[in-house]
């Protein structure tokens, strides 16, 4: 599916960040894909979240969005996924692609 550009964008960088074996910036980017849904989504709300202005970074967005009952579940669990800071060892404890998991989101908010 062909998503707004600045999605789009942000989605094949991580793709491309994965193939290069950069995890890090696959994250990132799947992030910002999020961010720029979750904004977009925002901008056509009457009254939408505080969380899903365009002044919100992606991390305060899917932090927010991680406990918002609102929000179904599954929806919920990417956004931690997403938004989990790695350890020391720069390891997660999950194995759930963040592409896979920024699009669990976009399609949420996005179609």
């Amino acid at each position: 599916m062909k998503y707004p550009e600045e999605i789009q964008k942000e989605l094949e960088r991580a793709v491309k960040a994965l193939e290069e074996n950069n995890d890090g910036m696959a994250r990132v980017c799947a992030r910002r894909a999020v961010g720029a849904a979750i904004r977009q989504w925002g901008a056509r709300q009457p009254r939408p979240p505080v969380w899903s202005g365009k002044s919100q970074s992606a991390v305060i967005q899917l932090r927010a969005l991680a406990v918002d009952e609102a929000i179904p579940s599954k929806i919920r669990e990417a956004a931690v996924r997403l938004s989990t800071t790695v350890d020391r060892d720069h390891k997660l404890p999950f194995d759930e692609s963040p592409i896979d998991d920024a699009l669990i989101i976009i399609r949420h908010f996005v179609g």
